[in-house]
């Protein structure tokens, strides 16, 4: 794929400092790459994993307990067309082991004064979470997913910290405005194997930590690691408790890291 190339491209003249963001080392075990075992092998047009449960619900509700706070977060209807673009109207399963590891290690403020990017936001919930949390924030997503991304950073009570910015992964170039970011997001981003390579380059123009969740549902999830791996260092978040969702910081490898965090 060729990302190394991909990172001395988008870097900007002056190599930023990019802050270490992956608080508790004691919960991180280094990720071996290898075939994700117990994984889902539904096709994408199976639809029983992409519509069924709580993606039913036109509502709802993440407790934050460090932070103190409760996110409140409005679903909508998921087509077979929205799923087919890429396009997320509803939480995934993978939200909630992200807005939980993220109160457990952030909380109450410990992202005050960050800039986070999340990608994929969909409804927006992880990157809402990070706002809860002090950061200031941009949602994306493709065009046709934002007005509910909005609507949901609109009715938090921390709407004036979050934007919401569209981005094709697919595009040319990364705007500028979201390569100075202190922290990316990108939770059940890795579904479509056709994506893997645009999602990557992504990143790598980015180079930013990014926190990454996905449920192994045999979708070649392994291949995605393995790309953004010329680019990144990848450590998984290990917790017991979150068996079927796998969560991992991604590192940029040319980063200088700023050990007072």
């Amino acid at each position: 794929l060729g990302l190394e190339g991909g990172v001395r491209e988008a870097r900007r003249p002056r190599q930023k400092q990019v802050l270490q963001l992956w608080p508790k080392l004691d919960f991180v075990t280094s990720l071996r790459f290898r075939k994700m075992a117990g994984g889902s092998s539904e096709s994408d047009e199976d639809g029983a994993w992409q519509t069924g449960g709580e993606k039913t619900l036109d509502r709802r509700e993440f407790v934050m307990p460090h932070a103190g706070a409760t996110l409140h977060i409005s679903q909508g209807a998921l087509s077979h067309t929205t799923w087919s673009t890429g396009a997320g109207t509803v939480v995934w399963e993978a939200a909630d082991a992200t807005v939980r590891h993220l109160d457990t290690s952030f909380a109450p403020n410990g992202l005050r004064g960050k800039r986070v990017v999340e990608l994929g936001a969909g409804t927006g919930v992880c990157g809402i979470a990070c706002a809860a949390l002090g950061a200031t924030v941009v949602l994306t997503d493709l065009p046709e997913v934002l007005p509910i991304a909005k609507s949901n950073a609109a009715a938090s009570p921390w709407h004036e910290r979050i934007s919401v910015q569209p981005l094709n992964w697919a595009d040319a170039a990364v705007p500028d405005a979201l390569t100075c970011a202190d922290l990316v997001v990108a939770c059940d981003c890795i579904y479509q194997p056709a994506a893997y390579g645009a999602l990557a380059s992504v990143l790598a123009a980015l180079s930013s930590p990014c926190l990454i969740a996905w449920r192994p549902r045999g979708k070649r999830e392994a291949d995605f690691l393995a790309q953004v791996t010329t680019a990144f260092a990848l450590e998984r978040v290990a917790h017991a408790q979150e068996r079927e969702t796998s969560l991992a910081w991604l590192r940029p490898v040319d980063a200088k890291i700023n050990s007072t965090w």
